[in-house]
C-alpha cells in the first residue's frame, strides 16, 4: 500500500480509493469512515457529502452543488444539508476534540480544510 499527500485534484473515485486525515480513514470503495480502525456509523447521504468534500480538499463547494450531488438534483430543504453536516462534524469530533476538517464559507458554501493523505 502506498501513500502520498493528496493534491486538490486527487480523486477518491479514481485511482485512489482511501483518504486518511487525522485519525480517520475514508474509503469510497467500502463506503465507510473509520476512526482508529473502527467503522463510524454514517448514513449514505452523509458519506456522499463527506466523500465529495474530501475529494475537493481546499476547494470551495457551494451548498447547491452539495445538494445536487447528494440528492441528484431533487429539490430539498436547505436544513437537510445542515443536518447532515452536523452529523458529519459530530462523527469527526470537531466540537469534542477541537479538530476542524470542514469550514463554513460565507455565502453558503463549505470547504474541506484537513490535511489529506491518499492511500492507493
Amino acid at each position: 500500500m502506498s501513500t502520498q499527500v493528496c493534491s486538490s485534484s486527487a480523486s477518491i473515485g479514481g485511482t485512489t480509493s482511501k483518504l486518511k486525515f487525522g485519525p480517520f480513514e475514508l474509503s469510497s470503495r467500502e463506503r465507510v469512515l473509520r476512526h482508529a480502525g473502527v467503522v463510524l456509523p454514517l448514513g449514505r447521504k452523509s458519506l456522499d457529502i463527506l466523500i465529495y468534500l474530501a475529494e475537493r480538499r481546499g476547494e470551495i463547494v457551494a451548498e447547491k452543488e452539495l445538494r445536487d450531488r447528494a440528492w441528484s438534483g431533487a429539490v430539498i430543504e436547505e436544513a437537510r444539508l445542515r443536518v447532515h453536516m452536523a452529523v458529519i462534524r459530530k462523527a469527526l469530533g470537531e466540537r469534542q476534540f477541537g479538530r476542524r476538517y470542514i469550514s463554513n464559507i460565507e455565502g453558503g458554501a463549505y470547504s474541506f480544510i484537513g490535511s489529506v493523505v491518499c492511500i492507493e
